[in-house]
């Protein structure tokens, strides 16, 4: 399963298919609106395994940060 199948884009040809719990919160729009912002930035293409990486790494390091604001203010 690639990227797109996992933000929930539907195949090339095919019905829209939901991707898994894990990658529920990338919308359509969201992943459209990735590839056009960093691929302007990165001068090139940005594919959508890219952005979802992108967006995960993201959400990653938010989440990180949360939590070490909540351990130096606990």
């Amino acid at each position: 399963m690639d990227s797109a199948e996992l933000a929930g884009l539907p195949p090339e040809n095919g019905p829209h298919v939901q991707g898994p719990l894990s990658a529920a919160w990338i919308s359509d729009d969201l992943l459209r609106n990735t590839r056009e912002v960093w691929s302007e930035l990165a001068g090139r293409e940005i594919s959508a395994d890219e952005a979802v990486e992108i967006l995960i790494n993201v959400k990653n390091l938010a989440e990180m940060l949360l939590d070490m604001k909540d351990e130096v203010t606990t």
